[in-house]
């Protein structure tokens, strides 16, 4: 990382953040590709917004995989064969999905909820509706990832 995060922290706190910080960062990316093709496949194709966001979801997970193996959590060098790729690929799209349900599940729950929200006279209630998925998500695929997905990632310390 670009801060020494060790000169304020102890090793073991200092290693978290860095991954916390990391996944944030991963996260941001992931968002941003939601968001982006949410938003392309409703104002641009007109799709409807509840499909949209299954496409959009399916893309931005594919995207924070092959991120979050190589940057967050560190396992491309220590998962290389074909099935230990699987297997990776495999657990990290359980718990990709499960959290996707909770995210999709939220949104769903919030752009019923929420009245339109017309700016420039187009409806961005699907984005916003996504902030809160996405928000309510990340606690849930955070643990999952790093407990579950990746559990091949270097150990922090003090464990």
């Amino acid at each position: 990382m670009m801060i020494d995060l060790e000169r304020f922290f102890s090793p073991a706190i200092a290693a978290r953040l860095e991954r916390l910080i990391k996944f944030a960062l991963t996260g941001g990316v992931g968002f941003v590709v939601d968001v982006g093709m949410l938003t392309v496949f409703t104002i641009v194709f007109d799709m409807n917004p509840y499909l949209a966001r299954v496409f959009a979801i399916m893309i931005a997970m594919t995207v924070t995989w092959q991120i979050n193996r190589r940057f967050t959590f560190e396992t491309h060098d220590k998962v290389t064969d074909a099935a230990g790729l699987a297997a990776e690929g495999g657990r990290y799209g359980l718990v990709a999905v499960t959290a996707a349900l909770i995210n999709y599940g939220v949104y769903a729950a919030a752009l019923f909820a929420m009245p339109d929200v017309i700016i420039g006279g187009e409806d961005v209630s699907p984005p916003i509706a996504a902030v809160v998925g996405s928000g309510v998500a990340m606690f849930f695929s955070y643990y999952g990832y790093s407990r579950f997905a990746f559990r091949h990632a270097a150990p922090l310390p003090g464990r």
